[in-house]
């Protein structure tokens, strides 16, 4: 399937301070015309998307285009604010710095 086929930049370095730090990114194209295809199935199918999976998805490229634009080096998702609404919790023992990969 053309999913698998989406090929991940990963990126992990390590500070000065020894925290462990990663990225992972996309390429926006692939991820356009993985949708696009989706909406095709959909089509296909005789399935209707609803009005607002197009407009989350159109919201979700625009906010990723400008934040690479305005603000290239900030992490999103390692801002304290988002990872709290994620629920995200840290195991017994570790500190919030310990957490690499939260599965």
């Amino acid at each position: 399937s053309l999913l698998s086929q989406v090929q991940p930049d990963v990126t992990v370095a390590a500070t000065a301070d020894g925290q462990i730090l990663g990225s992972l990114d996309f390429d926006e194209q692939e991820v356009t015309q993985i949708l696009l295809d989706i909406v095709d199935v959909t089509e296909d199918n005789g399935l209707k998307l609803p009005r607002e999976f197009g407009l989350l998805v159109k919201q979700s490229l625009y906010f990723d285009r400008y934040l690479k634009i305005l603000a290239p080096g900030l992490d999103v998702m390692s801002d304290a604010r988002v990872a709290d609404l994620g629920g995200r919790t840290t195991p017994p023992g570790a500190t919030d710095a310990e957490v690499i990969v939260d599965v």
